[in-house]
């Protein structure tokens, strides 16, 4: 997989994909997401279920100042730790091993340019994860799910859809969360 964009386009990353450990974002999604929202440059980028990491880099990659990644699979977070070593990333990018609903808590409080995520598909986080955004208060400017294409999702009360779009096999939904008071 090669970054797509900006200051590290171009470099290739190896990733994890012992036994369907990793599924990662297509160049074309990935550009297709960047177009749609737009810059990140100075912010912070969140991404959960992180894979290969590739979207923090595609966002570090076009002037994220930081980017925060959260996955559980350990072979996936040692490809992440060798890139972000080769690349210099360390200072920028921050690692987290687990799952996501526990480390989403110890992230509370803190507010995202983008919030990426592509759980593995049709396994229920679509719907789950708006929630615990809400419940441990982390805002970002941008939502992003990623999910199956011929997915349907029951999103809670609490979310609005902007758009769906759709790139072959995957679907980008745009959402909007309800900050509670």
């Amino acid at each position: 997989m090669r970054i797509t964009a900006g200051g590290l386009r171009g470099r290739r990353i190896r990733h994890a994909k012992k036994n369907g450990v990793v599924r990662p974002t297509t160049a074309r999604v990935r550009e297709a997401l960047f177009n749609i929202i737009g810059s990140v440059s100075g912010g912070c980028v969140l991404d959960c279920f992180a894979g290969s990491g590739i979207m923090a880099l595609e966002a570090l990659s076009r002037g994220a100042a930081r980017a925060v990644s959260i996955e559980q699979q350990y072979a996936a977070i040692r490809g992440m730790e060798a890139v972000r070593r080769e690349w210099g990333l360390e200072e920028r990018w921050e690692l987290h091993r687990g799952g996501v609903a526990h480390l989403l808590a110890s992230l509370g409080d803190r507010r995202f340019t983008l919030l990426y995520a592509d759980p593995p598909y049709r396994s229920g986080w679509e719907e789950r994860l708006p929630r615990l955004l809400i419940d441990h208060r982390i805002r970002a400017d941008h939502v992003v799910i990623e999910a199956a294409s011929d997915s349907t999702i029951a999103w809670p009360t609490e979310v609005t859809v902007l758009s769906s779009r759709r790139y072959g096999e995957s679907c980008l939904h745009f959402l909007q969360l309800q900050e509670e008071s």
